[in-house]
């Protein structure tokens, strides 16, 4: 929505339209509060100045609102502005939001309601009134929109408007394995990898390339039930149905077969069963004792009466030489429309996940407080009909009453439930990268965004868990030759009666594999592979590989963008590598 220049925006709040106020003449102060720091030193001639502390900035919105003799409205307006600008949420406190002007559109403020003044009235006996919005930035700085800039490896010139220094963003995706990288900006280095010359010259690479594979044609994998035979999961199954390649998006899912997803024909045999098809990967060419593995499963459970009580399970398979089963990372869906789960496990080859003969790395559901969570919601389906005998009852035009027995077809219905939970793994795009360095696992769960492409990073939102294991004993230590990828359904009480529904979306998005060369304590070691992206973020200073925040990193500080002209030079082996500069303006 555009803002008239005598509106402002709070929170993504309009005033006039969700406030139901018109903003009045708002004067911007001149600077932040200031505090000058001193010290009293005996027997000098004056104080010795150690500088000033800038401190927050106060905003005072004046607003109106106009009721004329309407007692009730104004109080509705009062009650709606209190109710939206201020919370009583415990999760809320220490938070801050946007505020837009209208005369100046493009400047955006960040701060917090302190104060909603008592209002007072424009005409006496009537209900027009003025009040005062007090609004206050802890960071007394303003941005501009974000700017973003490709980068060439050496020197680049940066223009920045703006009246204070900001933070840059650098991101780089290599096109070949780096040993470091970094960039100097006024007088700062900010980097990542080995320092000195010769640490570089001598760095190792710990993961070396073996398969990378965008899931763009199914050449590779192959439903031959010899083949697919050790691909287990847990449950009772029936492997059927086919898969095909998302063009669009270079992913594997299921095909369509009459119109609709093919699992194969519903049936009971075997009983409960889940249903769909299984493939296994033939482009290993060989096996691995220590590997790192990253893949991305894409799972969505669509919301509604029915689409809502549906279930599927996608599941991506390690396998040894032979085919069996050796690991495995799941994301599921639970009776009735119960949260989605994830896990994932290691297991001994013939395992069925229920035996005993595995290990369980993760298994939860991500968190869940940012999303629907209904009250359960009794869902009638029919079932058929079936015949009644009745009596009807019927009087004459004399009085007389007479009884009659008939036969009605009445319908029949069972009674289910939809749940209606949701949480992060609802609608959930989620890459699994796991290494194993001979009886040494670790791993990590990291969402990402089917919007943007990128990792998220609220640990509080979306599904971010990373771990480390020791197999001790070496009870599963079977070395990885090759992998499988099922699509499953569970049939609902829906699928029997043919009402329909939406079933669940899932997806296969990458393969990528690497040998891991377990380097020495202290040994420099690459950076990154081709193809990873690597954040280097002066604002949140962190360092982040494909999302994994690592270490170590080195700074003279974090070097900051001054307004106006900026020399930045990229370091390392970028020549042809992706590289883009992030940054907000901002205005003091």
């Amino acid at each position: 929505m555009t803002l008239q220049r005598d509106d402002f925006e709070y929170a993504g709040l309009n005033s006039r339209d969700d406030l139901q106020v018109e903003m009045g003449n708002v004067v911007l102060p001149s600077a932040p509060a200031m505090a000058e720091q001193v010290t009293d030193i005996p027997a000098m001639y004056g104080n010795q100045f150690n500088g000033t502390d800038f401190t927050s900035r106060t905003i005072n919105i004046p607003v109106s609102i106009y009721c004329a003799d309407n007692q009730d409205r104004f109080n509705q307006v009062m009650h709606n502005l209190s109710g939206l600008l201020l919370s009583d949420d415990p999760s809320d406190n220490g938070k801050e939001y946007p505020l837009v002007f209208g005369f100046e559109p493009k400047v955006t403020y960040w701060g917090h309601i302190t104060a909603i003044s008592d209002p007072a009235p424009i005409n006496p006996g009537m209900y027009d009134m003025t009040l005062t919005i007090t609004f206050v930035q802890s960071d007394p700085r303003a941005t501009l929109p974000q700017v973003e800039k490709p980068l060439n490896n050496g020197l680049n010139t940066i223009t920045v408007d703006g009246t204070a220094r900001t933070a840059p963003v650098v991101q780089v995706v290599p096109k070949r394995p780096l040993k470091y990288i970094g960039f100097n900006l006024n007088g700062g280095q900010f980097g990542l990898g080995p320092e000195t010359p010769d640490d570089q010259a001598n760095a190792i690479q710990p993961d070396t390339d073996v398969l990378n594979d965008p899931i763009a044609s199914m050449a590779m994998w192959t439903n031959d039930a010899n083949a697919i035979s050790g691909i287990r999961t847990d449950g009772n199954y029936k492997y059927q149905g086919s898969a095909q390649i998302d063009e669009n998006s270079t992913s594997m899912r299921l095909a369509f077969a009459n119109g609709s997803k093919d699992f194969g024909p519903i049936s009971d045999n075997p009983p409960d069963a889940w249903l769909g098809p299984t493939y296994r990967y033939t482009g290993m060419t060989q096996s691995l004792t220590n590997y790192r593995v990253r893949t991305g499963l894409h799972h969505i459970r669509h919301q509604g009466t029915h689409n809502g009580r549906a279930m599927g399970k996608v599941q991506f398979s390690l396998l040894d030489a032979s085919g069996n089963t050796i690991g495995r990372f799941v994301i599921g869906d639970h009776m009735e429309g119960g949260k989605t789960y994830a896990t994932l496990q290691l297991c001994k080859p013939g395992s069925n996940f229920k035996d005993g003969n595995y290990k369980t790395l993760y298994w939860g559901y991500g968190p869940s407080g940012a999303f629907y969570n209904k009250r359960d919601q009794k869902v009638n389906i029919k079932t058929g009909t079936t015949t009644k005998t009745v009596t009807k009852t019927s009087r004459s035009k004399r009085g007389k009453v007479t009884k009659k027995t008939i036969k009605e077809t009445v319908n029949k219905y069972a009674t289910v439930v939809n749940k209606h939970e949701g949480n992060a793994l609802t609608n959930a795009w989620v890459f699994m990268d796991m290494t194993k360095a001979g009886n040494v696992y670790t791993w990590e769960l990291h969402q990402y965004s089917p919007y943007t492409g990128q990792p998220y990073h609220d640990r509080n939102q979306r599904l971010i868990v990373s771990g480390r294991w020791v197999d001790t004993n070496h009870e599963f230590d079977s070395a990885l030759g090759g992998f499988g990828q099922t699509f499953l359904k569970h049939p609902i009480t829906e699928d029997k009666e043919k009402v329909p529904y939406v079933v669940p979306y899932m997806a296969l998005t990458d393969i990528q594999v690497w040998q891991h060369n377990q380097p020495q304590p202290n040994e420099p070691t690459y950076i990154a592979n081709a193809g990873e992206e690597i954040v280097m973020d002066c604002e949140a200073d962190t360092v982040t590989v494909n999302g994994r925040l690592v270490s170590p990193v080195w700074s003279t500080d974090y070097p900051q963008l001054k307004p106006g002209v900026n020399g930045l030079t990229m370091v390392g082996d970028l020549d042809d590598a992706q590289m883009t500069l992030k940054y907000l303006p901002k205005l003091l």
